[in-house]
């Protein structure tokens, strides 16, 4: 099996969400992308923050897609951090290959991920540029790593999902959306109490 970690908040999910899975699983071939709603993101604020439980519908709600599956197993796992997450995936599920998914804004901040650097070794990333894309990668801190290998993919194929591999995939389509965008928005807690029901 080739897996796609689709890891975040979801607070709330939305069509970009579903966009760069569904990109994901076209340009890498994957079998499957697992969208893993944390209980907490260590690097946001908890603020505005929606139960896990109304984040978990919500994501089921808005995705149609066989192959998109939505998960709260971190909070099962009991693992705060991604790196946590993968070392348990991995030994849970000896037989597949994992790759991490991330868009630009978690790709600039990767470095100040926990154990981020562990993470690269045990899983190639994926990351779902937006414009301008090559000034966007060629700014990335991670891009600073010697020993990370940088693909640029403008079209998909069966690549290798090896570790330490960083895949930046171009995309045509944009969706010009973001969780903060649509808090900001009056709908928003009318939306979670709707879901909460």
């Amino acid at each position: 099996m080739r897996v796609g970690l689709l890891g975040g908040s979801f607070n709330p999910p939305h069509e970009g969400h579903v966009h760069i899975s569904k990109m994901a699983l076209r340009a890498l071939q994957l079998d499957a992308v697992w969208w893993l709603v944390t209980p907490l993101n260590p690097l946001k604020s908890k603020k505005d923050l929606l139960p896990l439980e109304q984040r978990l519908i919500l994501s089921r709600e808005i995705n149609t897609h066989p192959k998109i599956v939505v998960t709260g197993i971190e909070e099962q796992l009991n693992t705060p951090y991604s790196y946590e997450t993968v070392l348990k995936l991995k030994r849970h599920f000896p037989n597949t290959h994992f790759a991490w998914i991330t868009g630009m804004d978690n790709a600039h901040n990767f470095h100040k991920w926990n154990h981020w650097q562990k993470l690269l070794n045990e899983m190639c990333m994926v990351h779902v540029t937006r414009h301008p894309p090559v000034k966007l990668i060629k700014q990335c801190p991670l891009r600073m790593l010697d020993r990370q290998k940088h693909i640029i993919v403008n079209h998909g194929g069966r690549l290798a999902l090896d570790s330490n591999t960083s895949y930046w995939l171009l995309q045509k389509k944009m969706i010009n959306i973001s969780s903060t965008e649509i808090r900001q928005k009056s709908d928003f807690k009318t939306m979670a109490y709707a879901a909460a029901q």
